[in-house]
């Protein structure tokens, strides 16, 4: 938001992750001369606040009752300070993320590990049995109470001795493709984990020399494992001993006693995913049904490309990429198996971080998939299609379990991006040219923990050098909770100001008024960017105008443990019939002229899309040739007539959440560089939001309420207008607005 003085703005956490509004925070100048100046709690930001603070160098102080005071350098720039403080209970234990010093409370009685992709279901189920003989209660589950495939949090029984405890570890780590993790850091049972490795991530002080690192090395009795580009004097060092809560010791006393910038522990997170008018008009089967183009005006966006610039670039262009990073992509799924518009292949580049693997054939889940069609499925080709259908895919597989340490997102990124990491990892791919112009980011990482220093400086590269220097566009989800929560902590990695942080808006009952979606997480300190079309709720069905939600390609070979995430589709209307009778609200089957080419368990259409009202349903027994009877009782009213249609398994019309905004988002990034490929990334963003559609203007929700480019409240005297919303950010993406105004900036 924009303000007529400095606006310092500092988000007071405790270690659970809640505010702490009862806090003295204040900042001193280092400098003769300057004010100090103490911050005011204000509810409707989330966050302290102080006006007027000069730029330069201050000390931020915080403290509250029953809390450990925190006390760190900031820098004051001439558009303010946004920064978070942690705060712990007295004596808690801590580490350091960057510059933050950040509590937690060590877990004892619980111990992490990750499996192996090589482990079979099978193999998986056993495991498990045997924990449960041993009485280890696994508590890391998603909201559908499934275990991640990558890892388990159990609990020790309350009388295991220490001899007993290492004998139920080893009996589990005698499993093939079992590891122990380090001591947790943080655990939230339904988020994120992040366990502490035996590396030590240290940036020296700008001027230190190759001398200073070897003697630092030596004084902390550190082994150098590598040195990183992210940044100038960045390097892995190994420290001595077992990985243990007590080196936390040696790694604060580096942090805070020594010449460096940061230092802080190269964790292991593993995360659950994010759960879950005019213009040119695409003749894809199911694009009548994918109510959020039209409402971000994506056909007028791409009308204006096709007049301003080719017919061939209408839907993007096919010299920007797009790279989904996810749980790897069915690449050969109609919607990115052929070519675009100049007959290039739709998929630049596959590869498989967690395998270190060409491919992502590895696949356990649809999430992916699912993304990567919201934001540049194939048009014209049945099936659904996404915002930037002709722009090209990189399909790229994050790191997980005993993969999914910080250093290896971070060169993953750098990769990504066309950088060269120089990691020394073994099967670690060849750079390559062109990076990726647009990343997009549906997953939580080191969730409740703020962002390392490492992944700022890898952002910071990122944006810097990526796209021959115009800097890649980074989009991140801010996740699903509910009741929703700020994100600040919640996904740091959506909070880092290089990143655009996304969230959910949705349709309401009415099927007009545009609203927050139910799970949809809300900014604080950190600033949300932007809102985009999601779900009614996560799992509504797609039945509007009662519930809204998104139609987007399916994984046709991973059996997604969310139901929703799988096949429920036709992706083309391969065989028809029509209705002999009509079809009442509620009938649980249909009188069909033919069944001749249907089968039982066949996803099929009752209705003609984008003709009247179409809705989608299963066939589970078929009755002498002319009765289809069905899974889920029909929703709409149908005529006698009506068209019946089935295809191939390879769409879903239940998607959601803020994974399905974010992809959404990204996919209109990659319009905008499509429409004017010298867009700096900040420029990018600017746009974004600048042209972002006010919508609910007269909210009054303490986090859904506008305010002005002043800080004016709605309903205060002298507001102005609607420019920024915890809730809805800038707003809702626009993409004709985007474009429009990206097109005005474009060379001759």
């Amino acid at each position: 938001m924009c303000a007529q003085r400095p606006l310092v703005q500092v988000g007071v956490f405790d270690h659970q992750g809640k505010y702490v509004e009862s806090a003295r925070v204040g900042v001193e100048p280092k400098e003769a001369g300057g004010t100090a100046h103490s911050l005011q709690w204000d509810r409707s930001r989330g966050c302290y606040v102080a006006l007027g603070v000069g730029p330069g160098p201050y000390c931020l102080t915080a403290q509250a009752p029953g809390h450990d005071d925190a006390k760190r350098d900031v820098e004051v720039e001439a558009e303010g300070l946004r920064t978070i403080v942690i705060l712990g209970a007295a004596g808690l234990s801590h580490l350091y993320r960057g510059r933050v010093k950040t509590p937690f409370q060590p877990q004892p009685d619980l111990f992490a590990i990750a499996l192996d992709e090589s482990m079979s279901a099978d193999a998986v189920a056993k495991l498990d049995n045997a924990a449960d003989e041993e009485g280890l209660r696994n508590e890391f589950v998603d909201s559908n109470w499934q275990a991640p495939r990558h890892g388990r949090v159990l609990r020790f029984p309350a009388a295991a001795s220490e001899a007993s405890r290492a004998e139920m570890v080893q009996k589990l780590v005698a499993f093939g493709g079992v590891r122990r993790l380090g001591p947790l850091v943080h655990f939230d049972k339904n988020e994120s984990i992040s366990c502490l490795t035996d590396e030590l991530v240290v940036r020296m002080r700008p001027g230190g020399t190759r001398a200073d690192v070897e003697a630092l090395a030596g004084r902390r009795n550190l082994t150098m494992l590598r040195q990183l580009v992210v940044a100038e004097n960045v390097f892995v060092f190994r420290m001595p001993g077992p990985v243990s809560y007590e080196m936390l010791g040696a790694a604060n006393e580096i942090a805070t006693k020594e010449p460096v910038v940061y230092a802080e522990p190269n964790l292991i997170s593993i995360g659950i995913r994010d759960s879950i008018a005019g213009g040119v008009h695409p003749t894809d089967f199911l694009f009548p049904m994918q109510w959020h183009l039209p409402l971000m005006r994506c056909p007028q966006a791409w009308q204006l490309i096709r007049d301003s610039i080719s017919p061939h670039r209408a839907m993007g262009s096919s010299e920007i990429t797009i790279a989904v990073v996810d749980w790897g992509i069915d690449i050969a799924n109609p919607e990115f198996a052929g070519n675009l518009a100049n007959g290039q292949p739709k998929v630049s580049a596959v590869f498989d971080f967690h395998n270190m693997a060409a491919s992502n054939d590895g696949r356990s889940h649809g999430h992916g998939t699912c993304c990567a069609g919201v934001a540049t499925a194939l048009p014209n080709n049945d099936g659904g299609c996404g915002v930037a259908g002709n722009c090209r895919l990189m399909a790229i597989r994050r790191p997980e379990g005993i993969m999914a340490s910080e250093t290896a997102y971070s060169d993953m990124y750098l990769w990504i991006a066309g950088l060269d990491p120089k990691s020394p990892t073994p099967g670690f791919p060849a750079p390559i040219a062109p990076g990726a112009d647009v990343i997009s980011n549906s997953f939580g990482y080191a969730a409740g923990l703020p962002i390392s220093g490492l992944m700022q400086d890898t952002f910071d590269l990122v944006t810097k050098r990526g796209r021959g220097g115009h800097g890649v566009l980074l989009f991140f989800s801010t996740g699903n909770t509910y009741p929703p929560v700020d994100f600040t902590l919640l996904r740091p990695w959506a909070a880092d100001p290089r990143t655009f942080a996304v969230s959910g808006s949705t349709l309401a009952i009415n099927g007009a008024t545009e609203t927050r979606a139910k799970e949809s997480n809300f900014g604080g300190v950190a600033l949300l960017d932007l809102c985009a079309p999601s779900a009614t709720a996560l799992g509504s069905p797609h039945d509007p105008p009662t519930s809204h939600a998104v139609i987007t390609a399916a994984d046709r070979v991973a059996n997604d443990p969310d139901p929703n995430l799988r096949p429920n589709a036709p992706g083309e209307a391969t065989a028809r019939t029509i209705t002999t009778a009509a079809a009442a609200v509620g009938a649980t089957s249909l009188s069909v002229a033919s069944s001749s080419l249907f089968n039982k368990d066949d996803f099929i259409v009752i209705g003609t899309p984008g003709a009247g009202p179409a809705e989608f349903n299963q066939i589970t027994r078929i009755l002498g040739g002319t009765t289809l009877e069905l899974k889920d009782t029909i929703k709409s009213p149908h005529a006698s007539g009506a068209a019946i249609s089935t295809g191939p398994r390879d769409s879903l019309h239940t998607f959601s959440g803020a994974s399905c905004a974010t992809a959404l988002a990204a996919g209109v990034g990659a319009l905008l560089l499509s429409a004017c490929p010298e867009l700096g990334w900040k420029q990018a963003r600017e746009l974004l939001r600048r042209t972002a559609a006010k919508i609910d203007p007269v909210n009054s929700d303490a986090t859904g309420i506008w305010r002005d480019a002043k800080g004016v409240l709605f309903g205060n005297r002298g507001y102005a207008g609607p420019h920024y919303s915890r809730g809805y950010g800038f707003g809702r993406i626009d993409a004709a607005a985007a474009v429009e105004a990206a097109l005005a900036r474009r060379s001759v």
